[in-house]
């Protein structure tokens, strides 16, 4: 358990890190408009900003979700979420098909998961997610390169929530779905497939 004072440093350092990261992620989509603003009046640049436009619109749709409530959620929902990822021109997400919402509170957590599974895929891939009848989740890698995040891997050797969040935006995935994953009282780690390949991250309902 964290006292008062640690929580209250991760609560602040947590909110500098999202407005961090959400502005970081936007910046280059909103600059890329700004840039062809003067010439919109061209129809090859204004289908340009159309289409920029679009993505940036599903970006923050997807940090709305994300780092806000996403109660009423299913996966069919998720899929059109991720598609406003920033890394989705170069990750394809594999979800399962099951329609109906998530219980309370295991959007926004299975949706960073996700998310957090793609930044491991840095030069393209496949994130393959499996569930369970139990509410329990396992991700896959599928790429050329593949390597879970360093901060991950300290989170699941012991290493603290707070020590990961001084790493910067860049990192703020992994102690994210580390938070959410206690709030919703489930277990994190790692596991082998069956054959070759990177270790599985899995999401499993604590009893």
């Amino acid at each position: 358990m964290l006292d008062q004072s640690s929580e209250g440093r991760i609560t602040i350092r947590l909110a500098e890190l999202v407005a961090a990261r959400i502005c970081h992620d936007l910046g280059s989509p909103m600059a890329s408009i700004s840039a062809l603003m003067p010439q919109a009046a061209d129809p090859a640049a204004h289908a340009v900003v159309t289409e920029t436009a679009g993505e940036l619109r599903a970006r923050m749709r997807l940090f709305g979700a994300m780092f806000g409530l996403a109660d009423e959620l299913g996966w069919p929902e998720l899929d059109g979420l991720v598609r406003g990822a920033p890394m989705a021109h170069r990750v394809r997400f594999a979800l399962p098909l099951r329609g109906g919402p998530f219980a309370p509170g295991r959007a926004r957590l299975y949706l960073a998961a996700v998310l957090l599974a793609a930044e491991a895929l840095p030069r393209g891939g496949v994130v393959h997610v499996t569930e369970s009848g139990a509410g329990a989740l396992a991700l896959r890698l599928e790429g050329r390169q593949t390597e879970w995040s360093p901060t991950l891997l300290d989170l699941l050797a012991g290493g603290s929530v707070e020590a990961a969040l001084e790493e910067g935006p860049r990192r703020l995935l992994a102690p994210w779905v580390f938070l959410l994953a206690a709030r919703e009282r489930h277990a994190l780690s790692l596991a082998m497939p069956a054959g070759e390949g990177e270790p599985m991250l899995l999401l499993q309902p604590e009893m």
